[in-house]
């Protein structure tokens, strides 16, 4: 390997450390707590640390012993920030496990050897997941979020085959398989929408529909009327009252010469109802 001036290490080498690399960053926000999100954690975490040019700590490219004395204390230092960058996402439990290793490889293959695990049951489980995740209650964007988060895991840990033979058809197998599963799980609601896309030829990618889904949601929502809020309702109630009030008030009988109704409504003249209490049989009888 190259020997670069341990004072002047360049942007690409895989010592150069950023003024921002910090150890008490969090690189993800994924926080690894076992055999249940290990395959999404450590997609994360190889993404982070390729970004920051620091893989080769983790997957053995980048030893100690490929440097010569002079950049040793760099790669300490390195390995040491990739060391805390993976304390920092994972539980408080599972720390206490690595927190006196000294190398970052060795850490992250045990954390592999541990928590790794494929098999049937994750691969049912995914199974099970996609096939029975309904909308519900969540909207749209949360409804296909939680979606492509089983398919990306389920690609993951079952990936396609490498051969070339049908590798087209097969994807477009693949997308139509995802387009019925996200229809399928949308509320009743969607009814209309999911028709129409059905109905499109050639059918659309599974984004594609999400986009429509995503334009019927916010039509509906600009469509509902405004919640009217319980001191408007109440003002309102009160305004109408008081204008019935005021209109009765302004009516005259020309028989009992009472004011607040008319001849024809007149009780004195036509008769009180027989379920009329006593109280208001005296009333209206007084002068």
């Amino acid at each position: 390997m190259a020997n670069p001036s341990s004072f002047n290490l360049s942007f690409g080498h895989p010592l150069y450390l950023h003024p921002s690399d910090m150890p008490g960053m969090l690189l993800v926000s994924h926080q690894l707590t076992g055999t249940e999100n290990y395959c999404v954690w450590s997609r994360s975490m190889r993404i982070a640390l390729l970004a920051k040019n620091k893989l080769g700590f983790i997957d053995g490219s980048c030893s100690r012993a490929d440097f010569d004395a002079d950049l040793m204390p760099h790669w300490d230092r390195c390995n040491a920030l990739v060391l805390s960058w993976i304390l920092n996402t994972v539980t408080q439990e599972l720390s206490a496990g690595i927190v006196f290793a000294s190398n970052a490889a060795i850490v992250w293959k045990d954390l592999q050897e541990r928590y790794d695990k494929v098999d049937g049951s994750r691969i049912y489980y995914l199974h099970r997941a996609i096939s029975t995740h309904t909308q519900g209650a969540y909207s749209i964007s949360t409804y296909f979020t939680k979606l492509r988060l089983f398919w990306d895991e389920y690609d993951v840990l079952v990936p396609s085959s490498t051969c070339d033979c049908d590798l087209i058809r097969r994807n477009a197998q693949l997308q139509q398989q995802r387009l019925f599963q996200f229809l399928m799980g949308l509320n009743e609601t969607y009814s209309n929408v999911r028709s129409q896309i059905l109905l499109m030829q050639p059918l659309p990618t599974v984004n594609q529909a999400y986009s429509l889904v995503m334009r019927d949601e916010t039509q509906r929502e600009l469509a509902s009327p405004l919640p009217v809020s319980e001191p408007t309702a109440l003002l309102s109630q009160q305004s109408s009252t008081s204008s019935v009030s005021k209109k009765r008030s302004d009516l005259s009988c020309s028989y009992c010469q009472k004011r607040g109704h008319i001849r024809t409504d007149c009780y004195r003249l036509n008769g009180f109802p027989a379920n009329a209490s006593m109280a208001f049989l005296l009333i209206s009888s007084s002068p």
